[in-house]
């Protein structure tokens, strides 16, 4: 805007603009006070959303029927395997003999010398020794076409080509280097035959064939199968680790016998597991409380300091707080229990809002199977089914009704900001018109001073009535 002059200083036009526009500016502190509200709840219904998430999460792990039939296991002391056990693995215990772990094979070159290679091709033939021969899988076989000259370089390329199924490694034994080809899996099926020609001739290794003086690999260790005994049956795997013997068991080999013991005797306990469901359900206790109070405290009103809440009085959380209690003091349909009650979960006594949680009667509740814990949760009309239904309806970015109650705050939101905007421009010409007004008031002001100064002069001279010359 040009800079507006005036022809004297009668007024202050700063002070008097100054105090128009502060009348002026009142609705757009009004407005300004409507989007803060606004504002405040939009980040209301965030935090209802964040603490209603967090009990989404708490409620579907409730939803797991895992959660409900979990097991555990228990391994004598110096057993020679370690157990684990899955959701639903029956009870009960079980005699368990290691009578040896499964190894893979292992060979080595000459103690005495280091192998020096040169370019050529080594082949590798998988399969099983049988009354003393080695029994080639044809499937199983691959090749290195090998160009260096060194045992470091032999060893990166062993290791470089997955499809031969060995490892190589350098073993310095104080003397010499020796190259130490290790299979990359246990089981008497995998077994190895090497055949070595022209500069890795020497390699050739049959595992099959009796030992003689002069050759160039030895065995270190034969590919072999774990043995094992469970309840006087007797198991052979091709892996230590062995999850098929047991319905839901997993068993780790670990040890075998030494001396003159011809096997490592245990036993195995499987029993079931509450303490997985009774986690879940303080999970789910603790997150119903923490949501509750923060919807409540967003709700509330103080009526001895008459003071109300950022959402008091708003029907779209009094509703979800009205839904959330309704659906833990609800009936559900199951064969043994029906309502939280029974499970040992209700509304402390005091305030009537919190959920306290019976352990005793909990652990009643889990481990009777006539109750039926589980399918009261996880069952297709169960609790958590339910409640996590219901939670989805509040929460979904689309369709919620949280989403559709601040799209109705945002919606407000841009209308206030535009409001403001345009009074806000508006002002900024009224602004211009009361300086232009007063700026002209002050040019006639100061018009007038001068010319009454002028007559007041010319009258002050003027010869006065009956005085003589």
């Amino acid at each position: 805007m040009a800079a507006i002059t005036t022809g004297g200083s009668v007024i202050d036009i700063n002070t008097i603009v100054s105090g128009l526009m502060t009348v002026e500016q009142q609705p757009l502190a009004r407005l300004a006070t409507k989007e803060a509200a606004q504002q405040a709840k939009l980040s209301a219904f965030g935090q209802i959303k964040s603490s209603l998430a967090s009990l989404q999460t708490a409620t579907d792990a409730l939803k797991k029927l895992d959660t409900f039939t979990a097991t555990k296991t228990t391994v004598s002391s110096d057993a020679g395997f370690t157990a684990t056990s899955k959701a639903g693995a029956a009870s009960g215990s079980h005699t368990v003999e290691v009578l040896n772990l499964a190894r893979e094979q292992r060979i080595a070159t000459a103690a005495d010398s280091t192998f020096t290679p040169a370019a050529g091709k080594l082949t590798v033939q998988f399969g099983t020794i049988t009354d003393g021969a080695f029994v080639a899988d044809g499937e199983r076989m691959a090749s290195l076409e090998f160009e260096g000259s060194t045992l470091e370089e032999l060893r990166d390329a062993i290791n470089g080509d997955a499809s031969l199924g060995i490892k190589a490694s350098i073993i310095n034994n104080g003397t010499h280097n020796q190259l130490v080809l290790t299979g990359s899996a246990t089981g008497e099926n995998m077994a190895f035959r090497l055949t070595g020609e022209d500069g890795l001739a020497d390699l050739s290794y049959d595992p099959a064939a009796t030992p003689a003086t002069g050759d160039k690999l030895y065995s270190v260790q034969a590919a072999e199968s774990a043995r094992l005994k469970v309840d006087g049956i007797e198991i052979t795997r091709s892996k230590n680790t062995i999850d098929d013997v047991i319905d839901g068991v997993t068993l780790t080999l670990t040890k075998e016998p030494t001396g003159t013991a011809t096997s490592v005797k245990g036993t195995l306990s499987i029993t079931e597991d509450t303490s997985a469901a009774k986690s879940a359900i303080e999970a789910f206790v603790k997150a119903y409380n923490e949501a509750y109070s923060t919807i409540r405290s967003l709700t509330s009103y103080d009526a001895e300091n008459e003071q109300a809440s950022t959402l008091t009085g708003d029907s779209t959380a009094r509703n979800i707080q009205n839904q959330l209690r309704n659906a833990l003091n609800a009936t559900y349909a199951n064969d043994g229990l029906t309502s939280l009650s029974q499970l040992g979960i209700s509304f402390d006594k005091t305030d009537r809002t919190t959920l306290v949680i019976d352990d005793t009667k909990l652990e009643a509740a889990l481990k009777d199977p006539s109750k039926n814990v589980g399918n009261f949760f996880a069952g297709e009309a169960g609790f958590a089914t339910s409640l996590s239904a219901r939670l989805e309806s509040f929460l979904d970015s689309k369709e919620g009704v949280i989403a559709g109650r601040t799209d109705g705050i945002n919606t407000t939101i841009k209308a206030l900001t535009k409001q403001y905007d345009a009074l806000e421009a508006k002002l900024v010409t009224v602004e211009e018109n009361y300086r232009l007004q007063y700026s002209k008031l002050d040019t006639l002001l100061a018009s007038l001073t001068q010319t009454s100064t002028y007559l007041t002069q010319q009258l002050a001279s003027l010869p006065k009535i009956g005085s003589s010359s």
